[in-house]
């Protein structure tokens, strides 16, 4: 017996009954606890979960906790999103047979009007005598293939491929028996198509795509990161009215629920591990090098590097593990805008790279978002991604306002520089925006006004559009989401082509517009 917890920010306790039953470090993916020893059986049980939301060099999001004076601990993130904390996804008190399937992987390939999906069984337990059938179901209910096996192939005749925005989802069935007793069984829905990347382009099936969509957040009213159906139901639905066709999980794996619904949607996910805040922040503790009194040159310098990488690699492992069969999943970001320009940062972003390459047995294409901070000159790192994500707020946090012309021009100077570096690699752009308050106008615009908004995004769609190997835009943010408190921030982040309470600003006019018509 075992309880599954969807998610606990950042680290959790388990005890049952008085006795410590697990611990997991990682506040985005499910982990488990086995309880079948320490329960008590027809009777009442007692369980506590102790949740820590401290941030450190070596946590997944970055950061640190500061001490006021007043004794109170305060977060201090090294990114823009509000630290939650708590048990954030469903938790499930699970009840599992002695040999059980624990893990499987699947891989396909497409020749003609055929496929072949590749597949692999976990099981715990194992004996000589345990065998698997392995049944794949159409979704008229009818038998598309079937085999034997803890590993092979299911050959599929006229396949239905899964595409952008039509989802074709067959049923996986996987049976374990002991000679005639069934022991065991598990079906999900799979969707059948490949992806991979040539030259600038993109192609799903063989065939280029483009990304139109958003960063995203776990964020609403009242919920916080709490997972809610129907928040999920309505961010979906706001994302298909305005004619996307994608996302980013930023900056951090989300509900296994968002993924089955983009799965079914027919909508293309880069998923991202926790990442973020891995740079080199001014008067922290943590770049005091031990010992040394010193600052070290690179964040990746640091004493606790190599356990901060650790933690990098667990939280990578387990996004893989989890979300490696989905079909909406079509590439990896394995950082969002950390330190990429010294040699320190290039060998750990080599062992995080090819750690991913190894996991992943359908070998999806990896990037990390690039900070402004990224450029092709001094950039070292870049070189690991397949494609390259771009996050860039020319005429926001650079020459905003009345120097958007000027912020044109040095936008359009960087791209020269990049398109000069690499042009033959695709680049998606995962972040571009402008706080804007939905109830501000002002002509002639100004910052944080709806028209300014407007102007700033034409500006960009602009430019992506001088460019081939752009292939993808993802606005940031698909809608206002919760911060720390500072002055550069109206009671969090506005950036949201629609309000927190999910509500559309002017901008998602223009998105839509533009969307639906290319």
């Amino acid at each position: 017996m075992e309880l599954r917890f969807g998610a606990v920010a950042h680290r959790a306790e388990v005890y049952v009954n008085g006795e410590k039953r697990g611990f997991h470090e990682g506040g985005f993916v499910p982990f488990c606890v086995d309880v079948t020893d320490c329960v008590r059986y027809q009777e009442e049980n007692r369980l506590v979960v102790l949740v820590n939301n401290e941030l450190s060099d070596t946590s997944l999001p970055a950061g640190e906790t500061e001490i006021l004076k007043s004794g109170r601990k305060k977060a201090v993130p090294y990114f823009d999103f509000f630290n939650y904390s708590g048990i954030i996804r469903p938790v499930w008190l699970m009840s599992t047979p002695r040999h059980r399937i624990c893990d499987y992987s699947v891989r396909h390939e497409i020749s003609g009007k055929d496929a072949c999906t590749w597949y692999q069984v976990e099981i715990e337990n194992p004996e000589p005598d345990i065998r698997m059938e392995v049944r794949l179901w159409d979704e008229e209910g009818k038998l598309a293939a079937y085999s034997e096996g803890m590993e092979g192939k299911l050959v599929i005749a006229d396949v239905h491929l899964w595409e952008v925005r039509n989802a074709y989802l067959y049923r996986l069935e996987l049976r374990l028996f002991q000679k005639d007793q069934l022991l065991d069984e598990y079906s999900e829905e799979i969707g059948i198509r490949t992806v991979r990347i040539q030259g600038t382009e993109i192609l799903l099936n063989e065939k280029p795509i483009y990304l139109k969509g958003f960063g995203r957040h776990e964020d609403s009213p009242v919920l916080g990161r709490g997972f809610s159906l129907g928040f999920l139901k309505r961010d979906f639905e706001l994302m298909k009215w305005i004619g996307a066709n994608s996302f980013r999980t930023s900056h951090y794996p989300y509900a296994e629920e968002a993924y089955q619904m983009a799965d079914r949607e027919g909508f293309l996910v880069i998923d991202e591990v926790a990442a973020v805040g891995f740079v080199k922040r001014a008067g922290t503790a943590m770049f005091t090098a031990a010992g040394s009194g010193k600052r070290p040159e690179s964040f990746f310098a640091s004493p606790t590097v190599a356990r901060l990488k650790q933690n990098h690699l667990e939280a990578l492992k387990e996004m893989i593990q989890r979300d490696k069969n989905h079909a909406c999943v079509i590439a990896w970001s394995l950082f969002n805008e950390p330190e990429s320009n010294t040699v320190q940062a290039g060998e750990y972003f080599r062992e995080i790279f090819e750690a991913a390459k190894a996991w992943d047995v359908q070998k999806r294409p990896c990037s990390f978002a690039m900070a402004l901070s990224s450029q092709p000159e001094d950039v070292v790192c870049h070189q690991y991604c397949d494609f390259l994500c771009m996050n860039r707020y020319y005429g926001w946090y650079v020459k905003g306002g009345s120097e958007i012309s000027d912020a044109k021009e040095a936008f359009l100077e960087e791209m020269e520089r990049w398109a000069a570096l690499d042009p033959q690699r695709p680049m998606i752009f995962t972040e571009y925006g402008a706080d804007t308050l939905s109830y501000e106008h002002k002509l002639p615009s100004v910052m944080w006004s709806q028209e300014y908004q407007i102007e700033y995004l034409k500006m960009y769609h602009e430019i992506f559009d001088r460019y081939d190997f752009v292939r993808g835009e993802q606005v940031w943010n698909f809608a206002d989401f919760q911060t720390v408190e500072t002055t550069g921030r109206a009671n969090g982040n506005r950036k949201g082509i629609f309000t927190r309470d999910r509500q559309p600003k002017d901008g998602a006019f223009l998105m839509r517009r533009r969307w639906l018509e290319s």
